[in-house]
């Protein structure tokens, strides 16, 4: 059959030798009736693709839905999604390929670089191609489905397509984070967590943390620049011979989205791989995590408190995951508290679980309006401030309990420091 370039594609042999390989490795539709294949080019990434049509039949056994973003890593995960197979629109597209419906433009690369028995690993489509597999596998329908097929990508290009391919279906920041992460940093991130038990082993990120109880790549990154940030802040305050407890901190929360956070991506070309290595990091990362530990299993396993996912994961709250770790920063310059801030908070009846969830969700100060729903419930800069602050509180005894009284001697601070630092102009 005849393989043609598009006008305005340029001419690859490497490319041309790769659809070859695929027509004669597949039997698609084209082949069938021997008609002409074009290949075309991405004007953005100069990715090269062509348009085909394969029988369910024929495509079903080679569809690989776990693709990767480097093949050549075993440590990279599946980069798209996770299936959602109970929502009612999969079990919609379900019911329509049981019932003969054709799908169209389902997104694929061509590779036998990993997983070589399924070499169309799928970037957009994931749950019509699960659909039309159901559908074959358990009634016998084989219907035409179109497909684009990608050739010879690079790891850029890679990543490009599943993010251009997602763009048209709800899907989560959480998502693209963990496939910018994986392309521009690489596995790193995921792989620190894991070494400081904040994932498990062979655990990935949540492609939607809302509905996940793991820390996403948006925390994971801001635990990172916190701490930096903080440690940067605690040198220059003691350089100073300024008191570290009469300042209001602002912990920084990484943005997410289809671009790489530039706190983030500041700390990393600064430190490059030493990031990853970094001693104090780690007993950091290592000591957050058994605070998360212990919060979550408190709350999971006493009665007296109530099992709710935001009292489990208080931990992975932006406002007190970026307050501790900016404070586990900022105390590298004074040991003694440092090591109180790991020591976990002490259990007491007002206070049952680590974080005193419930305590801090119901807090109230004199100076905060009727609508303030508490201490760690949102993100923004005046939670972080004061979870700076409690954290730093609680630095100063060993085992300390975030009490009602605590917290409400640190959010005090706060709102003191602000209103002398306003001095006269206020009145």
């Amino acid at each position: 059959m005849k393989i043609q370039f598009d006008s305005v594609t340029k001419y690859d042999a490497t490319v041309d030798n790769a659809v070859k390989e695929f027509l004669e490795t597949i039997r698609t539709y084209e082949r069938q009736i021997d008609s002409p294949i074009t290949i075309f080019q991405d004007g953005r990434k100069g990715s090269y693709f062509i348009k085909c049509t394969i029988p369910a039949k024929t495509v079903c056994n080679l569809l690989d839905l776990n693709a990767r973003l480097d093949p050549s890593n075993s440590t990279s995960y599946r980069a798209n999604r996770e299936l959602l197979l109970k929502h009612h629109t999969y079990q919609k597209m379900k019911s329509d390929a049981e019932g003969g419906r054709e799908f169209h433009d389902i997104i694929v690369e061509y590779t036998k670089d990993y997983n070589p028995n399924t070499p169309l690993k799928v970037w957009g489509g994931q749950h019509r191609s699960k659909a039309i597999q159901e559908a074959f596998h358990s009634i016998g329908i084989s219907r035409h489905h179109g497909f684009r097929v990608y050739f010879c990508l690079s790891k850029e290009q890679r990543a490009d397509l599943a993010l251009v391919s997602n763009t048209n279906i709800s899907v989560s920041n959480d998502l693209f984070d963990r496939q910018i992460e994986e392309t521009l940093v690489g596995t790193q991130l995921r792989e620190w967590c894991i070494g400081v038990g904040l994932l498990t082993e062979g655990e990935d990120f949540p492609d939607q943390s809302a509905r996940s109880e793991k820390i996403s790549v948006k925390l994971a990154r801001t635990f990172i620049v916190n701490f930096f940030n903080g440690k940067k802040e605690g040198e220059a305050l003691k350089e100073k011979g300024e008191d570290i407890d009469k300042q209001v901190y602002e912990p920084y929360l990484c943005e997410s989205g289809a671009d790489l956070d530039p706190e983030y991506s500041g700390i990393t070309q600064k430190y490059k791989k030493d990031l990853w290595s970094n001693k104090q990091l780690q007993e950091a990362g290592f000591a957050f995590a058994k605070l998360h530990k212990e919060q979550r299993d408190n709350v999971a396993n006493n009665k007296r408190i109530e099992n709710r996912k935001g009292f489990r994961n208080k931990a992975l709250t932006a406002s007190v995951l970026a307050g501790w770790s900016f404070v586990a920063g900022l105390l590298q310059s004074y040991p003694n508290r440092l090591g109180n801030l790991f020591l976990i908070s002490k259990i007491t009846k007002e206070c049952p679980d680590p974080l005193n969830a419930k305590g801090m969700s119901t807090f109230h100060h004199d100076k905060d309006e009727p609508t303030y729903r508490g201490l760690g419930t949102r993100s923004s800069a005046k939670d972080r401030q004061r979870m700076a602050q409690v954290f730093l509180a609680k630095s100063t005894a060993p085992e300390i309990s975030l009490n009602k009284d605590l917290l409400n001697k640190a959010v005090s601070q706060v709102i003191a420091i602000k209103v002398f630092k306003q001095g006269y102009s206020q009145f």
